[in-house]
């Protein structure tokens, strides 16, 4: 049962909440308006990246960091070292091929109806944190609007958590995102396989424009008026297939664009693959809020993951009473086969690893569920 693996959980959150209350600190907000593409042929995402970032610090800021993560997956950077001294060396000797990174940027500055190009560069160790200097300092209830085009070539799935295997794509940390400011300072992290990501809270407002056979699961919800509602609906209430084959089928030539949007979450992950089966359903907590749950997964784990839904009620049922009411409209669980651990969280949707039963995949889903 949940109840009895998540009792110590229980109390630590009740403990981390306790003293957080009881501290003063720096709360800075990032919006942000994210326009991409997948090229599925070159595992390539290219786009647009906006961002509006309102300081609350008393002291006034005249460079914003940023987390440049796809450039993790590179050579010599903090996340190969690591991978390195972990025994794992498929990153430091990948072909370049299959590595990844962010590049295409252009920064530019929208403030008090001026644009301007904003001078810009990278960490001096951490090719994966860069830095924009702001032509005037960003004082204590000011904000800023920082645009840049980008391009990510995605790295191959086994390294970490960005990447593809084959035609099935894990975006996660994949836009240049600002690091936290807090009273303790900026916290420029590189991005690292071990480890939770810390990141401002804010809005999202996302586009995504794949090939139109793909299901696609993200952060948010979808704005109102898109097609592929009806696209998923038709997929949530198909039969379970008699041939599991987990071979990608071509690509549609036609495309499709999805819009999602969230306010109050700090990132935004999405998952894309031509293969993946859903299954829908929902759960309405004890204050009244319905919660839609879906799960995607590939033909050949069907067998496990089509009364998945379940797991998910559940958790979403018992976290609300013990923790505090999920706050969200949606939370989805997806199939993947990520290298990196059994599973990871992010607003509103969590990857699970592969999995050897039922009761393991109710157990990892209630952990990442948790996370949420």
């Amino acid at each position: 049962m949940i109840a009895g693996r998540c009792a110590p959980l229980l109390a630590g959150l009740t403990a981390l909440s306790s003293a957080l209350s009881a501290q003063e600190r720096v709360q800075q907000q990032v919006d942000h308006v994210l326009s991409v593409r997948l090229d599925d042929s070159r595992h390539e995402l290219s786009g647009s990246a906006t961002f509006t970032y309102t300081s609350h610090a008393a002291e006034a800021l005249d460079t914003l960091w940023l987390h440049l993560w796809p450039n993790a997956y590179q050579r010599g950077s903090a996340l190969c070292r690591q991978l390195d001294a972990m025994g794992d060396l498929d990153l430091h000797f990948a072909p370049d091929s299959l590595l990844g990174g962010i590049d295409s940027l252009a920064f530019r500055m929208e403030r008090n109806g001026t644009s301007s190009e904003l001078v810009w560069g990278l960490h001096p160790r951490h090719q994966d944190i860069g830095w924009v200097a702001l032509p005037e300092p960003l004082r204590t209830g000011e904000a800023v609007t920082i645009s840049t085009p980008f391009r990510v070539h995605i790295p191959d799935g086994r390294f970490s958590r960005l990447g593809h295997t084959g035609q099935a794509y894990y975006i996660t940390q994949w836009y240049p995102k600002p690091a936290v400011y807090d009273d303790q300072g900026w916290h420029t992290m590189p991005y690292l396989t071990l480890g939770e990501f810390f990141s401002e809270f804010g809005s999202y407002d996302v586009t995504i424009d794949v090939p139109a056979n793909y299901v696609v699961g993200a952060t948010g919800v979808p704005v109102p008026g898109q097609d592929d509602e009806a696209f998923m609906a038709e997929r949530a209430a198909a039969p379970l297939p008699e041939q599991r084959s987990n071979a990608f089928p071509p690509s549609a030539d036609e495309r499709k664009v999805l819009r999602f949007h969230q306010d109050r979450v700090h990132d935004f992950a999405w998952f894309a693959d031509k293969r993946f089966l859903v299954r829908r359903d929902s759960v309405t907590l004890e204050n009244g809020h319905r919660v839609m749950t879906q799960v995607l997964f590939t033909p050949k784990n069907a067998g496990l993951w089509s009364g998945a839904t379940e797991y998910v009620n559940e958790s979403l049922l018992r976290y609300s009473e013990w923790v505090g009411p999920y706050p969200y409209d949606r939370c989805t669980a997806v199939d993947g086969t990520i290298s990196a651990g059994g599973g990871m969280e992010y607003p509103m949707i969590t990857i699970i690893g592969n999995m050897g039963d039922a009761e393991e995949l109710d157990n990892v889903i209630a952990h990442e569920v948790g996370h949420n």
